[in-house]
This record gives C-alpha cells, sequence and structure tokens, in this order.
C-alpha cells in the first residue's frame, strides 16, 4: 500500500538523455575497442570483424547525436571512419575470400547512414550494399536508392525494380518521403517547398508504425525522433547546393 505514496521517478529530460547515451556509447566503444585488441590474439574471425563492425556502430551513433545537438561531428565521424578503415583491413585479412556474410556477424544494420556520414565529413568511401537481402525491404531499398544518386553512384537495376514496386503498392509516409527526396534530385523547382515538407514528415516518424517497426534505430521513431537527423535529406541538400531545414542541416 505504501507504494501508492511513492514519488514517481521524474522524467529524463533531453539533455539528460543525450548526455547518457552519449557515455553509454563511449564506454561500448572503448570496451570494444579492449576485446578487439584480444580477438587479434585470438583465432575467432567472425567475432573480431563483428567486433570491429560493432566499434563503427557506436561511434557513428555518438556522431549522429552531436550532430543533433548542433555541435561539430566531424571528430567523432573520423573516429568511426578510422574503425571503418580497420574493419574493412581486417576483413580483407581474416576472411579475403568474403566467405563470411556480413548480414551474419555485423553490429550494423543501417550501413547507409554511416556511408552518408563519410560523405558529409569530405571521407567518402565506396558505398557496399553489405546486406543484399535488405534490398526487398522498403526503407532500406528506399535509402540505398537515394544514397547511390546522391553520391553519384549507378543504382542496381534490381534495387530500382524493387524500388518501383514498393511506391506502386505503398502509400504510406515511407513512401511519401522517399517519393518527395526523389523529386529533389530529379530536379523539382519547388525545393525549398519539399524539403521543408521532408522536415515536417520528420516528427511523424515518432509513432508511424511502419517506422516502429521496419527502419533502422537512427530513422526517427519513438526516442530517436530527438536523437537523430534525416541524413538522407541532409546529403540532398549538400548535393544540390541547398540548405536543409535545422536540425537536419550539415553546416560543417
Amino acid at each position: 500500500m505504501f507504494g501508492l505514496f511513492r514519488r514517481k521517478p521524474k522524467p529524463e529530460t533531453l539533455p539528460e538523455k543525450f548526455a547518457r547515451l552519449f557515455v553509454v556509447h563511449a564506454e561500448l566503444a572503448a570496451s570494444t575497442r579492449a576485446l578487439i585488441a584480444e580477438l587479434a590474439r585470438q583465432d575467432q574471425p567472425t567475432l573480431l570483424i563483428a567486433n570491429h563492425s560493432h566499434l563503427v556502430n557506436d561511434l557513428s551513433m555518438i556522431a549522429v547525436m552531436r550532430w543533433r545537438q548542433g555541435e561539430d561531428p566531424r571528430a567523432a565521424i573520423a573516429e568511426a571512419h578510422a574503425a571503418y578503415c580497420d574493419l574493412i583491413a581486417c576483413r580483407n585479412a581474416v576472411d579475403p575470400g568474403h566467405a563470411l556474410p556480413m548480414d551474419q556477424i555485423a553490429g550494423i544494420t543501417d550501413w547507409d547512414m554511416v556511408y552518408a556520414l563519410f560523405w558529409l565529413a569530405g571521407t567518402p568511401e565506396p558505398v557496399v550494399m553489405h546486406f543484399p537481402r535488405l534490398v526487398e525491404e522498403r526503407y532500406f531499398a528506399y535509402s540505398h536508392v537515394l544514397l547511390l544518386r546522391m553520391t553519384g553512384a549507378g543504382v542496381p537495376p534490381a534495387l530500382a525494380a524493387a524500388v518501383a514496386r514498393f511506391l506502386a503498392g505503398g502509400q504510406g509516409l515511407v513512401d511519401r518521403d522517399f517519393a518527395a527526396k526523389q523529386a529533389l534530385l530529379d530536379g523539382a523547382p519547388d525545393a525549398a517547398a519539399l524539403m521543408a515538407a521532408i522536415a515536417g514528415n520528420w516528427p511523424k516518424r515518432r509513432t508511424n508504425g511502419f517506422f516502429r517497426t521496419s527502419a533502422p534505430m537512427l530513422a526517427g521513431h519513438d526516442a530517436s525522433n530527438d536523437l537523430s537527423v534525416d541524413g538522407q535529406l541532409a546529403c540532398i541538400a549538400r548535393a544540390l547546393g541547398l540548405a536543409a531545414p535545422p536540425p537536419h542541416v550539415w553546416r560543417w
């Protein structure tokens, strides 16, 4: 009965949430670095590659959160990029034939955000679809097409066909968002209005059923709506020489 009179815990403020998650990911990165050093002395290639990938993920999360807070994220991106180069070097050394499927060992789902960060920071890497099966997932197919177009790479026919199929059968928030971004890349004359509309859709992702169940952590659902940014919009705006609306603008 006495429990009825206990005070409820004070809700965590957004600054407190940022501070807590910075610490969490920094500690995870430190422990992963230590584990990588230990695994390098052992014959466990799957675990070694996976932990290199986990390190890229945690450093990328820190970079995105710094960006969202309006802080210069380039130092954090540089750390993530160095970790990525170590990941690729490790994979090529311990798995030269790439027999170990990345979708079974990697700690990242949203590789497109990682590549977007590298591109924005001026350290682009060749864009790789590490999880080929994700071509059949609506969000990831859309995301990958946008990334390829933004960075000037060609879109594989199978991916283009998957996207056309998704668009033909979808009218949800994710479909409208992709169509608007495609229009920007296609040179739509009302670019400023389109970017404002896309930015206005970001808060809607917080409770959108599709984004909650079928999109990666940084895509804006639930708590990530306050902690992340629309990296796709930022890249498109930069590619077109425009400024995306805050908080999604890249200004460094």
